[in-house]
C-alpha cells in the first residue's frame, strides 16, 4: 500500500503541517510495516495535485498492478465533483473507508451502479467498481486529532510515540 500525501490541493485547502512534516509523520507511522510505503509524488510537484494525475503516475510506475484508490468517506461525498472522476473510475477500483457517521449516497446517481458490496467480486475486477469498507469503521479523523492536541488531550491511543514526539518538537497543531 502506498501513502501519497497531498501536494497542492485542488480545492485550495491549506495544510497546517508542511509537506515535509506530513511525509515524515507518514514514514514514522508506517516504518514498522514493510507493505506500507510513502511516496512524495504529489509533494514534489508545484502543480495542483489531481487524483487522476497521481493514478496515471502509479499506472506507469506499476503497469502490471491492479491499482486501488483508498479514500475516506468524507472525501467520497464529493467524488462526482472531482476533476475527471469518470476517468478515475475507468482506471481503478475505489475503496471507501467508512466512518461511524455513515452517509447515504443514493443521491450520487452517476456512481450508484458502480458500488460493489461483495469484496470477492470487487477484487476480480480491475476498475469501475466502488467498495465501502465497513468492517473496520472508525470515528478517528485528522480533525479530531488536531483538536485533541490543541486542547491538550492525550492522543497516545491514536498516534505513534514517534509522531507524538515529532509533533511536540515541531510545535504542530498547537
Amino acid at each position: 500500500m502506498i501513502f501519497v500525501p497531498t501536494g497542492n490541493s485542488p480545492i485550495g485547502k491549506k495544510f497546517i503541517a508542511s509537506a515535509i512534516d506530513r511525509i515524515e509523520m507518514l514514514k514514522n507511522a508506517t516504518k514498522k510495516h514493510d507493505a506500507l510505503v510513502v511516496d512524495d509524488f504529489e509533494c514534489r510537484s508545484s502543480k495542483i495535485s489531481y487524483a487522476i494525475d497521481t493514478i496515471i503516475y502509479f499506472g506507469k510506475t506499476y503497469p502490471e498492478a491492479n491499482l486501488r484508490l483508498l479514500i475516506g468517506e468524507d472525501n467520497f461525498s464529493t467524488f462526482s465533483k472531482w476533476y475527471r472522476y469518470k476517468e478515475i473510475l475507468k482506471m481503478v477500483n475505489i475503496i471507501i473507508l467508512s466512518r461511524d457517521n455513515s452517509t447515504n449516497y443514493d443521491s450520487i446517481k452517476q456512481i450508484k451502479t458502480t458500488i460493489e458490496e461483495n469484496i470477492n467480486l470487487f477484487n476480480n475486477t480491475k476498475s469501475e467498481r466502488i467498495h465501502f469498507s465497513v468492517k473496520h469503521k472508525s470515528h478517528i479523523s485528522s480533525t479530531m486529532i488536531r483538536s485533541m492536541i490543541n486542547s491538550n488531550q492525550s492522543i497516545n491511543e491514536y498516534v505513534s510515540h514517534e509522531n507524538i514526539r515529532y509533533i511536540k518538537e515541531k510545535g504542530l497543531y498547537i
